[in-house]
Protein backbone atom coordinates (compact mmCIF):
# COMPACT_ATOMS: atom_id res chain seq x y z
CA UNK A 1 0.00 0.00 0.00
CA UNK A 2 1.35 3.39 -1.00
CA UNK A 3 0.72 6.33 1.32
CA UNK A 4 2.15 9.73 2.10
CA UNK A 5 3.36 10.48 5.59
CA UNK A 6 0.57 11.97 7.68
CA UNK A 7 1.74 14.73 9.97
CA UNK A 8 -1.34 14.36 12.14
CA UNK A 9 -0.69 10.67 12.73
CA UNK A 10 2.98 11.35 13.37
CA UNK A 11 2.23 13.95 16.04
CA UNK A 12 -0.46 11.90 17.76
CA UNK A 13 1.72 8.81 17.81
CA UNK A 14 4.71 10.81 18.96
CA UNK A 15 2.89 12.31 21.95
CA UNK A 16 1.64 8.88 22.96
CA UNK A 17 5.10 7.34 22.75
CA UNK A 18 6.83 10.21 24.54
CA UNK A 19 5.46 9.05 27.90
CA UNK A 20 6.59 5.46 27.42
CA UNK A 21 9.87 3.59 27.61
CA UNK A 22 9.13 1.44 24.58
CA UNK A 23 11.69 1.65 21.76
CA UNK A 24 10.85 4.11 19.01
CA UNK A 25 9.50 2.30 15.94
CA UNK A 26 10.74 2.88 12.41
CA UNK A 27 9.48 6.24 11.18
CA UNK A 28 9.67 8.64 8.22
CA UNK A 29 9.82 12.40 8.76
CA UNK A 30 8.96 14.51 5.71
CA UNK A 31 10.88 17.74 6.27
CA UNK A 32 8.23 20.08 4.85
CA UNK A 33 5.63 18.69 7.25
CA UNK A 34 7.65 19.10 10.45
CA UNK A 35 6.45 21.91 12.74
CA UNK A 36 8.98 24.64 13.52
CA UNK A 37 9.66 26.49 16.74
CA UNK A 38 11.64 29.65 17.39
CA UNK A 39 15.13 29.10 18.73
CA UNK A 40 17.67 31.48 20.27
CA UNK A 41 19.69 31.51 17.05
CA UNK A 42 16.97 30.85 14.46
CA UNK A 43 14.45 27.99 14.28
CA UNK A 44 14.25 24.35 15.30
CA UNK A 45 12.46 21.16 14.27
CA UNK A 46 12.44 18.28 16.74
CA UNK A 47 12.17 14.76 15.34
CA UNK A 48 13.16 12.19 17.97
CA UNK A 49 14.03 12.04 21.65
CA UNK A 50 13.31 8.45 22.66
CA UNK A 51 15.01 5.13 23.40
CA UNK A 52 15.51 2.71 20.52
CA UNK A 53 16.16 -1.03 20.47
CA UNK A 54 19.92 -0.53 20.68
CA UNK A 55 20.26 2.93 22.32
CA UNK A 56 19.10 4.19 25.70
CA UNK A 57 18.22 7.50 24.07
CA UNK A 58 18.40 8.82 20.52
CA UNK A 59 17.77 12.50 19.84
CA UNK A 60 17.47 14.16 16.45
CA UNK A 61 16.80 17.86 15.88
CA UNK A 62 17.11 20.16 12.88
CA UNK A 63 18.31 23.72 13.34
CA UNK A 64 18.42 26.75 11.07
CA UNK A 65 20.93 29.27 12.40
CA UNK A 66 20.42 32.83 11.21
CA UNK A 67 22.34 34.86 13.80
CA UNK A 68 26.09 35.24 13.71
CA UNK A 69 26.36 35.00 17.50
CA UNK A 70 27.77 31.49 18.03
CA UNK A 71 25.57 28.72 19.38
CA UNK A 72 27.38 26.86 22.16
CA UNK A 73 26.97 23.09 21.93
CA UNK A 74 28.20 20.89 24.78
CA UNK A 75 26.67 17.49 25.52
CA UNK A 76 27.45 14.61 27.87
CA UNK A 77 26.80 12.28 24.94
CA UNK A 78 28.27 11.62 21.53
CA UNK A 79 26.96 13.78 18.69
CA UNK A 80 26.95 14.29 14.96
CA UNK A 81 26.65 17.74 13.39
CA UNK A 82 25.59 17.37 9.76
CA UNK A 83 25.23 20.37 7.45
CA UNK A 84 22.42 20.22 4.91
CA UNK A 85 22.51 23.75 3.45
CA UNK A 86 24.87 26.72 3.68
CA UNK A 87 28.25 26.95 5.38
CA UNK A 88 28.87 26.34 9.07
CA UNK A 89 31.59 28.05 11.11
CA UNK A 90 32.78 25.33 13.48
CA UNK A 91 35.07 26.30 16.37
CA UNK A 92 36.69 24.02 18.97
CA UNK A 93 39.09 25.87 21.25
CA UNK A 94 41.33 27.98 19.03
CA UNK A 95 40.63 25.86 15.94
CA UNK A 96 38.12 27.24 13.44
CA UNK A 97 36.94 25.38 10.34
CA UNK A 98 34.17 25.81 7.79
CA UNK A 99 31.90 22.85 7.11
CA UNK A 100 30.28 23.05 3.70
CA UNK A 101 27.03 21.46 2.63
CA UNK A 102 26.86 17.68 3.23
CA UNK A 103 29.86 17.74 5.53
CA UNK A 104 29.64 16.12 8.97
CA UNK A 105 31.44 16.32 12.31
CA UNK A 106 31.57 13.68 15.04
CA UNK A 107 31.88 14.94 18.62
CA UNK A 108 32.90 12.92 21.71
CA UNK A 109 31.14 13.39 25.02
CA UNK A 110 31.83 16.74 26.66
CA UNK A 111 33.23 18.39 23.53
CA UNK A 112 32.53 22.11 23.47
CA UNK A 113 31.95 23.69 20.06
CA UNK A 114 30.67 27.03 18.81
CA UNK A 115 28.45 26.94 15.72
CA UNK A 116 27.43 29.89 13.55
CA UNK A 117 26.47 30.51 9.91
CA UNK A 118 29.31 31.33 7.56
CA UNK A 119 27.07 33.77 5.72
CA UNK A 120 23.37 34.56 6.19
CA UNK A 121 22.14 31.19 7.46
CA UNK A 122 22.95 27.51 7.73
CA UNK A 123 20.76 24.42 8.08
CA UNK A 124 22.02 21.44 10.05
CA UNK A 125 21.05 18.30 11.92
CA UNK A 126 22.15 17.62 15.50
CA UNK A 127 22.10 13.88 16.27
CA UNK A 128 23.00 12.61 19.76
CA UNK A 129 22.79 9.29 21.58
CA UNK A 130 23.29 7.44 24.86
CA UNK A 131 24.14 3.74 24.93
CA UNK A 132 22.60 1.33 27.43
CA UNK A 133 24.92 0.84 30.43
CA UNK A 134 25.24 -2.83 29.52
CA UNK A 135 26.70 -1.89 26.15
CA UNK A 136 30.15 -1.39 27.68
CA UNK A 137 31.65 2.00 26.88
CA UNK A 138 35.19 2.10 25.57
CA UNK A 139 36.29 4.79 28.08
CA UNK A 140 39.42 5.62 26.13
CA UNK A 141 40.75 9.08 26.93
CA UNK A 142 41.85 11.56 24.32
CA UNK A 143 38.92 11.43 21.91
CA UNK A 144 38.81 14.54 19.74
CA UNK A 145 36.20 15.83 17.26
CA UNK A 146 36.52 14.44 13.75
CA UNK A 147 35.46 16.43 10.69
CA UNK A 148 34.61 14.95 7.31
CA UNK A 149 34.46 17.49 4.47
CA UNK A 150 32.16 16.54 1.61
CA UNK A 151 34.53 18.05 -0.95
CA UNK A 152 37.31 15.72 0.23
CA UNK A 153 35.30 12.50 0.14
CA UNK A 154 36.35 10.02 -2.52
CA UNK A 155 33.53 9.25 -4.97
CA UNK A 156 33.28 5.70 -6.31
CA UNK A 157 31.00 5.24 -9.32
CA UNK A 158 28.68 2.25 -9.46
CA UNK A 159 26.23 0.94 -12.04
CA UNK A 160 23.41 2.55 -10.06
CA UNK A 161 25.15 5.85 -9.28
CA UNK A 162 27.93 6.12 -6.74
CA UNK A 163 29.08 6.06 -3.13
CA UNK A 164 31.16 8.21 -0.78
CA UNK A 165 32.50 6.38 2.26
CA UNK A 166 32.67 8.71 5.26
CA UNK A 167 33.78 6.57 8.22
CA UNK A 168 33.59 3.09 9.68
CA UNK A 169 35.19 2.77 13.11
CA UNK A 170 34.64 2.36 16.81
CA UNK A 171 33.78 5.54 18.70
CA UNK A 172 33.80 6.53 22.34
CA UNK A 173 30.62 4.57 23.15
CA UNK A 174 29.78 2.62 19.99
CA UNK A 175 31.35 -0.60 18.83
CA UNK A 176 31.05 0.77 15.32
CA UNK A 177 29.71 3.86 13.60
CA UNK A 178 29.41 3.62 9.81
CA UNK A 179 28.47 6.52 7.55
CA UNK A 180 28.34 6.77 3.78
CA UNK A 181 26.62 8.84 1.10
CA UNK A 182 24.80 7.05 -1.71
CA UNK A 183 23.99 8.56 -5.10
CA UNK A 184 21.25 6.87 -7.15
CA UNK A 185 20.45 7.51 -10.78
CA UNK A 186 16.90 8.39 -11.72
CA UNK A 187 14.58 5.43 -11.20
CA UNK A 188 17.21 3.26 -9.49
CA UNK A 189 16.80 1.46 -6.17
CA UNK A 190 19.61 0.81 -3.76
CA UNK A 191 18.51 -2.76 -3.07
CA UNK A 192 15.44 -4.91 -2.56
CA UNK A 193 13.76 -4.70 0.86
CA UNK A 194 16.04 -6.31 3.45
CA UNK A 195 16.61 -6.40 7.23
CA UNK A 196 19.61 -6.06 9.53
CA UNK A 197 20.18 -6.08 13.28
CA UNK A 198 21.87 -2.68 13.42
CA UNK A 199 19.70 0.44 13.40
CA UNK A 200 20.03 3.14 10.76
CA UNK A 201 18.99 6.61 9.69
CA UNK A 202 18.64 7.89 6.13
CA UNK A 203 18.94 11.64 5.49
CA UNK A 204 17.91 12.89 2.04
CA UNK A 205 20.37 15.43 0.67
CA UNK A 206 19.11 15.81 -2.89
CA UNK A 207 16.08 14.76 -4.93
CA UNK A 208 13.06 12.70 -3.95
CA UNK A 209 13.08 9.14 -2.65
CA UNK A 210 10.59 6.41 -1.89
CA UNK A 211 11.36 4.52 1.32
CA UNK A 212 9.50 1.25 1.93
CA UNK A 213 9.24 0.29 5.60
CA UNK A 214 7.34 -2.85 6.62
CA UNK A 215 5.45 -2.80 3.31
CA UNK A 216 4.42 0.87 3.48
CA UNK A 217 5.82 3.50 1.09
CA UNK A 218 6.88 6.98 2.21
CA UNK A 219 7.82 9.61 -0.39
CA UNK A 220 10.34 12.06 0.98
CA UNK A 221 12.06 15.20 -0.24
CA UNK A 222 15.28 17.00 0.61
CA UNK A 223 16.30 17.24 4.29
CA UNK A 224 13.76 14.56 5.22
CA UNK A 225 14.87 11.80 7.57
CA UNK A 226 14.09 8.12 8.06
CA UNK A 227 14.73 6.11 11.23
CA UNK A 228 14.96 2.35 10.68
CA UNK A 229 14.59 0.16 13.74
CA UNK A 230 16.40 -3.18 13.95
CA UNK A 231 15.03 -6.03 11.83
CA UNK A 232 12.35 -3.96 10.06
CA UNK A 233 12.23 -4.67 6.28
CA UNK A 234 13.13 -1.57 4.27
CA UNK A 235 14.32 -0.42 0.85
CA UNK A 236 14.86 2.89 -0.95
CA UNK A 237 14.38 4.08 -4.55
CA UNK A 238 15.00 7.32 -6.44
CA UNK A 239 11.55 8.52 -7.59
CA UNK A 240 12.49 12.08 -8.53
CA UNK A 241 13.97 13.73 -11.59
CA UNK A 242 17.71 13.34 -11.96
CA UNK A 243 20.04 11.89 -9.34
CA UNK A 244 19.24 11.65 -5.65
CA UNK A 245 21.75 11.60 -2.82
CA UNK A 246 21.38 10.59 0.82
CA UNK A 247 23.35 9.83 3.95
CA UNK A 248 23.09 6.35 5.47
CA UNK A 249 24.27 6.20 9.10
CA UNK A 250 24.36 2.90 11.03
CA UNK A 251 25.66 1.92 14.45
CA UNK A 252 26.51 -1.19 16.44
CA UNK A 253 26.29 -1.59 20.24
CA UNK A 254 26.45 -4.64 22.49
CA UNK A 255 22.67 -4.91 22.12
CA UNK A 256 22.82 -5.11 18.33
CA UNK A 257 21.87 -8.61 17.30
CA UNK A 258 21.77 -9.78 20.91
CA UNK A 259 18.18 -10.98 20.76
CA UNK A 260 17.28 -8.73 23.69
CA UNK A 261 14.65 -7.06 21.56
Amino acid sequence: MKILLSLALLLVFGHAQAQQEKPHPSAAFEFKMLPTAAHERGEERRLMDWPTKTLENFRVAHRVLTKRDPLLVKEDREMLVLVTAGGLRFQTGETVETLGERSVAWLPRGAEVLLSPQNSQVSLYLIAWDVYPASGETNVEGWKPRIFHYASMDYQETSKGGRRSVMRAATETLQELEMHITTLKEGEKSHDPHVHADEEIILVLQGEVSEHINGTEYRLGEESLVFLSAMDPHGIRNVGTGECEYYAIRWITAKTGSGQF
